[in-house]
């Protein structure tokens, strides 16, 4: 059975440990009748730290537990907090009517009623596995920064049509824009802190090869309207890192100058083509 995540976050809070950032999206006249209640239900044991996003500029500061933060329906505010805390998680609720059961749930801690409460979880997510499922992508994708850009994190620095070129690219291809495949990561991983070249690094040890450039008409003339000529991506036919390593092998294979490591032997331990290791061959022995 799946495990609802609004039921376990008000037994946490319970117990002062509820680790996700619970948001809520309400309408402008109910935001301060849904702060003042929630605010009202701390006591002695348990505590909820409320933060409405007109005073993030203020209180400039999460708490790790039991934090709930209030946002306006009618007002997109980019929250540079939220960037720096989502990676924990975040469970999202917009119906009114869901947002008054949860705070009642809160209140009388009624966890049977916790099924009728609609809501959105925000959670890391294997992003090799999603990179790999192609059937799922695109819905992935546009899902994932639909939920983040309601609680202030906007994602895609480029129109949607940019996107959709370079993801049907890669699925017909398997050659990915640089620019969508860190926004996977990203997205996947819930990390909007590290830099572009922190990730550009971990995307080429887990996918073994560095990005490269190409011509956009390798990709598409439609992608003039945003890139000149061209584009940084990910050839994920080729895996770099593996063949620089058997590369490495062959030539301390080669330098043991062993009679029992021809050519043919070596090309068969690397698993490499015989032309390959003849080419290392010539340029240990012919210099």
């Amino acid at each position: 059975m799946k495990e609802n995540k609004i039921e376990k976050w008000i037994n946490d809070s319970n117990e002062n440990k509820a680790y996700p950032i619970l948001i809520l999206k309400v309408k402008d006249e109910n935001i301060e009748n849904v702060f003042n209640s929630i605010k009202r239900l701390n006591n002695i044991k348990r505590h909820f730290f409320v933060n409405k996003v007109d005073y993030m500029q203020q209180e400039n500061k999460f708490s790790l537990i039991n934090q709930i933060l209030i946002i306006k329906k009618n007002l997109y505010i980019p929250i540079h907090e939220m960037k720096n805390n989502i990676r924990r998680g975040g469970i999202y609720i917009e119906d009114d009517r869901s947002i008054e059961i949860f705070i009642n749930a809160l209140d009388i801690n009624r966890i049977d009623s916790c099924n009728e409460i609609k809501y959105e979880v925000i959670e890391r997510t294997d992003f090799l596995t999603i990179l790999q499922d192609k059937t799922s992508l695109r819905k992935f994708l546009f899902d994932r920064v639909e939920i983040l850009e309601k609680i202030g994190i906007p994602v895609l620095d480029q129109d949607i049509e940019y996107y959709i070129l370079v993801l049907d690219h890669y699925i017909k291809h398997n050659v990915i824009a640089a620019n969508l495949i860190h926004k996977l990561y990203q997205i996947a991983n819930l990390d909007f802190v590290s830099s572009s070249r922190a990730i550009g690094d971990k995307i080429s040890l887990i996918c073994g090869v560095k990005s490269k450039a190409t011509h956009i008409s390798n990709i598409s003339m439609s992608l003039r309207r945003y890139v000149k000529s061209n584009i940084k991506v990910y050839d994920l036919n080729f895996n770099q890192i593996e063949y620089d390593t058997k590369l490495n092998i062959a030539s301390k294979l080669i330098i043991l100058d062993s009679k029992d490591l021809t050519v043919e032997a070596i090309s068969k331990i690397t698993e490499l083509p015989f032309c390959e290791i003849e080419k290392l061959y010539k340029q240990e022995y012919i210099r």
